[in-house]
């Protein structure tokens, strides 16, 4: 048997997952069999659609990560979390997002106005 190569141990798990990409324009659902604190396996049925920097985001943890493709088969793909210290609670990235395009329509109401006259 090979020796382990990860550097964190990793769950079983039967978690579901969202990868984003092409900034969060582009989805694919996935399901996460095993994470650790570093990475994780996703099983995804459209892998070829998939680049090799992402977004991972497991709403049941409340956890969005970047990530990258380590290796590929068939449609299962092992993933590192490349900013693991980045991790941030899912609540707090959509409440972020609201506040973004609140601040949009903000400006745009801002410059309606003073264009008004």
């Amino acid at each position: 048997m090979d020796a382990e190569r990860r550097r964190a141990p990793r769950q079983r798990t039967l978690l579901s997952g969202v990868a984003a990409f092409n900034g969060g324009r582009s989805t694919l659902d996935c399901t996460i069999r095993n994470l650790s604190e570093a990475g994780a396996l996703m099983v995804l049925s459209d892998a070829v659609a998939l680049p090799q920097a992402f977004e991972i985001e497991i709403p049941s943890r409340q956890r969005q990560y970047s990530a990258r493709a380590v290796w590929r088969s068939g449609e299962r793909i092992g993933i590192v979390f490349t900013e693991p210290a980045a991790a941030v609670p899912l609540d707090l990235m959509r409440r972020l997002k609201a506040c973004e395009t609140a601040n949009v329509g903000l400006k745009a109401r801002i410059r309606q106005l003073t264009e008004a006259g």
